[in-house]
């Protein structure tokens, strides 16, 4: 997969490629929306994806470095130190739902999770990485998909 991003009059724009057997997957749009998607055939991936590439960083793309995004961090509480395999499931569907949704929103994508205590309490956190700090709070208020109780924050990824 490769993602490129510019900083336009409009905000920040994203550009993205990816190949699954013969079919390339291009993906446009500006940071926070939905943008477009099309499908190409693709006979040859490496070539495809250099092309793609070649075309936006010559419009002005460019990878953003992790070192330049946003950690954003949904963290919700357990009911003891052991997950128990509900909380493992709930943690996987969690990060699914941001994955797919930063992804498509151009945003960025889960990154893992970890888990701690605090005071006789357990709780997991679950990272995301975005190249924007209050879009990527906001998706992930709207799509972590948990019900009851949780906090989502941010800081500089570095």
């Amino acid at each position: 997969m490769i993602k490129l991003y510019k900083n336009t009059d409009e905000g920040l724009c994203y550009a993205e490629c990816w190949v699954d057997d013969d079919m390339a997957t291009v993906h446009i749009g500006q940071v926070g929306t939905s943008g477009e998607c099309w499908e190409e055939e693709c006979a040859n991936a490496k070539l495809f994806l250099k092309k793609f590439k070649q075309r936006y960083e010559s419009e002005g793309y460019a990878a953003v470095p992790d070192s330049e995004m946003y950690w954003i961090n949904i963290t919700w509480q357990v009911s003891g130190g052991e997950l128990t395999p509900a909380d493992e499931e709930k943690i996987a569907a969690v990060y699914d739902n941001i994955n797919e949704a930063f992804g498509w929103l151009g945003l960025g994508y889960a990154d893992g999770f970890d888990t701690g205590e605090n005071n006789g309490r357990y709780f997991v956190t679950l990272y995301a990485l975005s190249v924007d700090k209050a879009l990527g709070v906001t998706a992930a208020r709207e799509n972590a998909g948990i019900e009851g109780e949780f906090e989502v924050t941010a800081e500089k990824f570095g």
